[in-house]
């Protein structure tokens, strides 16, 4: 189990020196990454000095570490709400970690009312009835998990609020999302609470009403979090940070509507002669720069078109230019693919399918056979 352990902690730590020594070290998002890494940090090593002398010698390490989990939900969502605001957070956000604060006070509290010694004893009766399988019902215990439960749906919610509107966002300013969307923090929130809280809240319940072995429950819980730890750590690296100024995201353009109208027409004819859409970089900003209009004007034209957003315009451009090299050349598709702006070969045949209701593939040789 030290082994295991160790290997946890050395995960965490190799994540936060890449993460310090990395490009995006100053960001918001990465420091509350690294806080992230310092909790789990944390546990891993509260769960290695469990079993040493050095619990007896400092018995509140036995009364702490279960106020972390009053915080794993918290900096995800955390994490999530970094995505939209990557420079600075305001002084409200620290009273999301008042449920940790106060649970730290209490069990400060209790350790400061209670003997060392008594401390100890109670602690290792505790494990013994546990090794017994000795029923041991407390009504704090039960409180504590309804709390953990309870925090943990609450920002489980927020983070899907969040991820959703940063998408928003994505999809209206950006023409390629390859390494800036931010979906894999949903699944990994929804890992978080399948495979680590489930079990964590087997873990007390066991307590009371044990079931299951303790050990092997412990281990399990472990190696899930090592598991977690390399995979969110995996995507957070490879993660790139978008900055889009907070008036181009909710100011309103005032002008008249037939403007917007007129402006379409010539968007449209500036696309089919022009082909910026074949920059796989292309985003909201740089093409308003193109057409000398402001950000936010180009927000508006697409809002009155069939389009659904930026995202939408300019990859439908590129779809429809790329069928019509499917039909007259003998390219790969791929090649076809990359110079006309995509830059990720799922993304492409997920978008073309979506288009077209075929493959790329299935789209040329349907084509080529009925040209023929």
């Amino acid at each position: 189990m030290e082994i295991i352990l160790g290997i946890g902690i050395g995960v965490n730590l190799l994540a936060i020196f890449q993460l310090l020594k990395g490009k995006n070290a100053k960001l918001i998002s990465t420091k509350i990454t690294i806080l992230i890494n310092i909790i789990w940090t944390i546990r891993f090593v509260f769960f290695l000095l469990k079993g040493t002398e050095i619990a007896s010698k400092f018995p509140i390490l036995l009364m702490l570490d279960q106020n972390l989990l009053l915080l794993d939900s918290v900096v995800l969502w955390l994490y999530s709400k970094s995505l939209l605001n990557t420079t600075k957070f305001k002084f409200q956000v620290l009273l999301n970690f008042l449920p940790f604060i106060l649970g730290l006070f209490f069990s400060i509290i209790s350790y400061s009312s209670v003997p060392d010694e008594l401390i100890v004893e109670q602690y290792m009766k505790i494990e013994n009835n546990i090794s017994n399988n000795k029923s041991l019902f407390s009504i704090e215990v039960l409180v504590f998990i309804l709390i953990v439960i309870t925090i943990s749906i609450v920002y489980f919610g927020k983070s899907i609020k969040e991820i959703k509107k940063f998408n928003i966002i994505l999809y209206n300013h950006f023409s390629s999302l390859k390494n800036i969307s931010a979906n894999w923090i949903l699944k990994f929130h929804g890992l978080w609470v399948s495979l680590f809280l489930f079990p964590i809240i087997l873990y007390f319940l066991n307590y009371m009403y044990p079931i299951i072995n303790i050990r092997l429950l412990l281990g399990f819980i472990i190696v899930i979090q090592i598991l977690l730890s390399f995979i969110f750590n995996s995507n957070v690296i490879s993660q790139n940070y978008v900055s889009i100024p907070e008036k181009v995201i909710s100011k309103q353009d005032n002008k008249p509507i037939k403007h917007f109208k007129d402006k379409l027409s010539e968007l449209k004819r500036v696309l089919e002669t022009s082909q910026y859409y074949q920059d796989e970089h292309l985003s909201l900003v740089k093409l308003s720069s193109y057409l000398n209009i402001k950000p936010i004007e180009l927000t508006e034209i697409i809002k009155y078109s069939k389009f659904d957003n930026f995202y939408d315009l300019i990859n439908t451009y590129r779809v429809e230019s790329i069928k019509k090299e499917l039909i007259t050349s003998t390219e790969q598709i791929m090649i076809i693919a990359y110079d006309n702006g995509f830059n990720s070969k799922s993304a492409f045949n997920r978008i073309f399918k979506d288009k077209t209701g075929q493959t790329p593939s299935a789209f040329r040789n349907l084509n080529k056979n009925t040209s023929q």
